[in-house]
């Protein structure tokens, strides 16, 4: 399987190759528009004065699938089952028994895809921010001074699509461990946010 690529919002993005079918005029227009329409799926109000975004990722578009895969493996099971048995759901057919229960795994998928959406992974110079919901936003934010350490695994599903997660646990001693789930060059994140983390505690060190 073949990563896809994550939305990502970055402070400076890096200038597009130029297109000999382009001018530079639309090449900017084209640039600024992408970007903005990135900026518009993040809620309002996000940071507060001096707060800077460093980045802002979604999971990977596997993540759904990965969520969902053990209700598809399930139904796909059952309806083969059915369909083999000769032994349908009361009231309906053998064909119909199977669609029934292959909907139930796609509605599932379907389900998993809507809560991808809205969900964001947002780092700034002074927060790691986790952002759920999909009617009301849920945002979860840590300060970086706050992050007692980081780490990076990679499942086997994960490996497979070139992903990886970041987990990294707070001082907070109620506090559960975050995860960012599904990361598309986790490796290049990973280090990003320990950057940011250093650079936090050395500016609180210095105040």
């Amino acid at each position: 399987m073949m990563a896809d690529k994550s939305d990502t919002v970055v402070i400076a993005p890096p200038k597009p190759a130029a297109s000999p079918f382009a001018t530079a005029g639309s090449e900017s227009t084209s640039g600024v528009a992408e970007v903005a329409s990135r900026w518009a799926s993040l809620p309002t109000g996000l940071v507060d004065g001096g707060e800077i975004i460093i980045l802002a990722i979604k999971p990977s578009m596997w993540r759904p699938v990965f969520d969902s895969a053990p209700w598809l493996v399930t139904a796909s099971l059952l309806a083969t089952a059915l369909t083999v048995l000769a032994r349908p759901l009361p009231g309906v057919s053998v064909t119909a028994s199977a669609q029934i229960v292959l909907l139930i795994g796609i509605a599932r998928l379907g389900f998993a895809i809507v809560r991808w959406v809205p969900t964001w992974y947002v780092l700034t110079n002074r927060r790691v921010i986790e952002i759920h919901g999909v009617r009301t936003p849920r945002i979860a934010a840590r300060s970086l001074v706050e992050v007692r350490n980081t780490y990076l695994h990679v499942s086997p599903v994960e490996r497979a699509a070139t992903l990886g997660t970041i987990t990294y646990v707070t001082q907070r001693e109620d506090d559960q461990p975050h995860h960012w789930r599904s990361i598309v060059h986790p490796d290049d994140v990973h280090a990003e946010i320990r950057r940011a983390i250093e650079n936090a505690i050395d500016l609180q060190d210095v105040g």
